[in-house]
């Protein structure tokens, strides 16, 4: 998303939560008629559930986890709505919206919201959270007060993260403390992808995009498992980590895992379907000779096609070179504005080749 778009939608965020704050401080503020109107505390709820949704959706996790709390003790008003909120619950409660809406308005403000600006403020309003919860504990008169329970699916992915990953985290170091060997670096990318599966059944992007460079990495015969051990295992519990504090945009691939990565990549193909796919049309009249045809045009190392993994896709091809296959592959029809002509070529192309018996 370009910096454009991105200041735009968080305008809209801004805009939209500045009428959600009006909402729980008119409720805060006339605490007797709000706890005596069940349509008024839904109200107050959902102003601070759908803060919280927006700042989950655009990375900004301490108005996440501070539209969350927020909404935790609501749905504990709501869920006792009995209860006399005294002078001191009203005031804890104001110091906890006070809190978020003093984020807000920092991300408002032209510098936006930078990270250290943000964990102090969030900092302070876990302070008022725990008070909170404590003077709530001795209002309602038993137990502890339960926090409000996440979704179904970030239940299932809490526990997914808790367990099973640090699973495979142990399982990958069991196999860096052994030889190198072409079945262990196998293991490993087989790890690899029970991890992307994962992100891919949560919808993970970021940790997926973590993961898919670990592979690579790992696949990298010049990286030796000493090497790759401290980088991978803390890159990946940090994204893990991440990940539990629902702040899964935040994950990045560091200098040092960029590093371990091979200076290209190659890619194998070997069926028809392969080729076609490539190509982006049936397998041409040369298919018995492709091989060879990409030898000689150097779209071909040692066997397997190249692709280089720094080019740039949305870029021309190299001025005097024809487009190499995988670049072709990535190739983004809709959004060059010569794609006719380009296609119309490269198809004339294929079929002169063909004509050729290439």
């Amino acid at each position: 998303m370009d910096a454009d778009k991105q200041k735009q939608i968080t305008g809209y965020f801004i805009d939209e939560s500045m009428e959600h704050l009006q909402t729980i401080e008119t409720g805060l503020l006339n605490v007797d008629t709000m706890m005596s109107d069940n349509e008024t505390l839904n109200e107050v709820f959902r102003a601070a559930h759908s803060i919280k949704g927006g700042a989950a959706m655009l990375g900004f996790s301490s108005i996440q986890y501070t539209a969350h709390k927020l909404e935790d003790y609501f749905k504990i008003l709501k869920d006792h709505s009995e209860i006399k909120v005294d002078q001191n619950l009203q005031s804890l409660f104001l110091a906890g919206f006070d809190s978020l809406k003093a984020l807000l308005e920092q991300l408002q403000s032209p510098v936006g919201l930078p990270q250290d600006v943000a964990g102090n403020l969030m900092e302070k309003s876990k302070q008022v959270f725990e008070r909170l919860k404590e003077q709530l504990d001795q209002t309602i008169g038993h137990g502890k007060v339960a926090e409000a329970p996440a979704s179904g699916e970030v239940r299932a992915m809490l526990m997914v993260f808790q367990n099973d990953i640090p699973q495979r985290l142990r399982e990958m170091l069991e196999i860096f403390k052994q030889q190198d060997r072409p079945t262990s670096r196998q293991q490993l990318q087989a790890i690899c992808d029970q991890m992307y599966r994962t992100g891919e059944q949560f919808e993970l992007r970021y940790w997926c995009d973590l993961i898919k460079v670990v592979k690579v990495a790992v696949a990298n015969q010049n990286n030796s498992f000493r090497a790759l051990a401290p980088v991978v295992i803390k890159e990946v519990k940090q994204a893990q980590e991440m990940v539990l504090a629902q702040r899964g945009s935040a994950i990045a691939i560091s200098p040092q895992l960029r590093q371990l990565l091979p200076m290209q990549e190659t890619v194998n193909l070997q069926s028809d379907q392969d080729q076609s796919s490539v190509f982006g049309i049936a397998a041409p009249a040369f298919t018995n000779k492709w091989h060879e045809f990409g030898d000689r045009l150097g779209w071909r190392h040692m066997g397997s096609w190249i692709r280089t993994a720094n080019l740039n896709y949305q870029a021309s091809a190299p001025t005097g070179h024809l487009p190499a296959p995988i670049w072709l592959a990535s190739w983004d029809q809709a959004k060059d504005s010569n794609a006719d002509q380009f296609r119309a070529e490269y198809e004339a192309m294929i079929k002169k080749l063909g004509e050729c018996g290439l």
